[in-house]
């Protein structure tokens, strides 16, 4: 359904009428309206008499099962299963027996609210859970407009929910990162020298702890002292996939010493039998899972006596630590993490506001 402007002046009307009995779409147009008004109201009059004439009528639970059955060949699988579970706690219970066609942009704009505002089924969801249930329901009615089951996506005009009244948290990395004098009280304490080189591999690199996890001997190359991230274990799926972004697909550069204890590592590990470049980096023929590593680290890290983070805060760790050095460019920071400039700057924020206070106090001694 469109209106157009002609050479004359005059107003068109033209578009796609609804499939037929023989599931064949027809193109249409109508000329010399004198306006685009006159132009539309034509246009939804002509339309009437197809009226009769509707796509297959699917019900929500159906267009469910289509969708999972394309998905897998676009969509990550750690994504895959949060979809379900959105799909089997709100959305099916919510509308699955319902024609989609049926289903209204102000139904689902008071039914996302009430959510957001008092859960839903004796479970609350937050800002974030919301929206994204949201998404994936507009993404299912997408998936109908293409296919032709819909004429329109119900979900396009309505606004994800926002609490008013919710205190904005500070960044997560704010707090989740030591100062490098606390890494080496940390890493100082830690006696069991597997691990301890394994905290020390993720603090130098900066590598998410499902990068680390999924990194093969194919992956380094201790000649050049280089290393290639190309995948990553989900936490979810507990599968390898692609990395998390297209900028997560990189190749760093390794720290002398990191090299050295890698060698170390290869020449041992390389006389085990059956040995070959599809060994993991830190394990054998299977990978450590991320529920284990998080286990011996956060068991350590209490053991330390050092302040509390997370195993990513190593990660926010290594980038605090370089963002501290003004030597060193914010585009080799962001390439070394996988990350944008501009994501960078969003997420250690707080690194650059500390920044700006050195540099006035180095503005003050002149």
């Amino acid at each position: 359904m469109a209106q157009q402007k002609e050479s004359n002046g005059r107003w068109s009307f033209y578009g796609k009428l609804p499939k037929d009995e023989n599931g064949k779409r027809k193109n249409y147009k109508r000329r010399g309206f004198k306006s685009k008004k006159a132009a539309k109201l034509a246009e939804a009059e002509f339309l009437k008499q197809y009226n009769h004439i509707s796509p297959t009528r699917l019900k929500l639970d159906d267009l469910i099962v289509e969708y999972h059955k394309d998905a897998p060949n676009h969509v990550k699988l750690s994504t895959i299963k949060a979809y379900k579970r959105f799909e089997k706690y709100v959305i099916s219970p919510s509308f699955g027996n319902r024609y989609i066609d049926d289903i209204t942009t102000l139904e689902i704009t008071r039914w996302i609210n009430e959510i957001l505002q008092n859960g839903y089924n004796d479970r609350v969801y937050g800002e974030s859970s919301t929206r994204n249930i949201l998404l994936h329901l507009s993404g299912l009615f997408t998936y109908a407009v293409d296919h032709d089951w819909l004429q329109k996506n119900p979900c396009h005009k309505v606004k994800p929910p926002r609490d008013p009244n919710k205190i904005i948290k500070k960044q997560s990395c704010e707090e989740n990162f030591w100062e490098i004098e606390e890494y080496h009280k940390f890493i100082n304490t830690v006696e069991d020298e597997y691990k301890r080189d394994i905290y020390e591999f993720m603090f130098l690199t900066g590598l998410r702890i499902g990068e680390f996890c999924a990194l093969q001997w194919r992956d380094v190359d201790l000649i050049n002292n280089k290393l290639r991230i190309s995948k990553s274990l989900s936490a979810i799926t507990t599968r390898i996939t692609s990395p998390k972004t297209p900028r997560s697909n990189r190749t760093i550069q390794l720290p002398n010493r990191l090299v050295e204890k890698l060698k170390k590592r290869y020449n041992i590990v390389s006389q085990l039998e059956g040995f070959n470049e599809d060994y993991y980096l830190y394990k054998d023929q299977t990978y450590i899972s991320i529920a284990t590593l998080r286990r011996w680290f956060n068991e350590d890290v209490e053991k330390s006596g050092v302040k509390r983070i997370t195993v990513h805060g190593l990660r926010h760790s290594h980038a605090s630590y370089l963002l501290s050095n003004l030597v060193i460019s914010e585009l080799l920071i962001a390439e070394r993490l996988g990350h944008s400039v501009e994501m960078l700057r969003s997420t250690y924020a707080h690194i650059y506001e500390k920044s700006r206070k050195n540099l006035i106090e180095y503005i003050d001694q002149l």
